[in-house]
């Protein structure tokens, strides 16, 4: 469930207290119980670089993804519950159960302003290439054949291509 590094450390921890660190023991956990594990392994210096990335890995939650989208004015509904969202935001980014599927639409904020009611072409053009395809509400959808949750390259690359847009033509909105 994770990296070799991050379950030694936990076993470590778990060792610590005077219990068994078997694999079982360690699936066992909630992700909260495990990263609680890790840093008392850890020590108390560690960068702050190191503590998204750790929980990126344990809770898939990428904290470096989440602040670049304040800027790009996306909104983000991920895990069940809104990650990122403020009245401005110009595009919704929502991920189904397990990140398996994406929907992106524009936000009543950019439909008002640009007269709008769909997507920009150039946006669409984007995430079709990225194998999204049009759906009711003026929204593109994405669903990953193999059932998994989509790669952070694939979020990374859906994002770029909403935020290339944003900083072409709409950040002044």
């Amino acid at each position: 469930m994770y990296s070799e590094e991050i379950t030694q450390r936990i076993k470590k921890a778990i060792v610590h207290k005077g219990e068994q660190a078997s694999e079982a023991y360690v699936d066992s956990l909630t992700k909260v119980e495990a990263m609680d594990l890790y840093l008392k392994d850890y020590g108390e210096k560690i960068s702050p670089g190191e503590i998204r990335r750790v929980i990126l890995e344990i809770f898939g939650v990428n904290l470096e993804g989440i602040s670049s989208l304040e800027k790009l004015r996306i909104s983000l509904y991920s895990k069940g519950q809104w990650i990122a969202q403020k009245a401005g935001d110009l595009f919704i980014v929502y991920t189904g159960a397990n990140d398996v599927d994406v929907k992106i639409y524009p936000t009543a904020y950019f439909k008002e302003r640009t007269g709008l009611n769909e997507l920009p072409e150039k946006l669409i053009i984007k995430l079709k290439k990225l194998g999204y395809k049009r759906i009711e509400g003026g929204a593109l959808y994405y669903k990953n054949p193999l059932d998994e949750s989509v790669s952070l390259t694939f979020k990374d690359k859906t994002i770029g291509a909403i935020g290339e847009i944003v900083m072409d033509g709409y950040i002044d909105l």
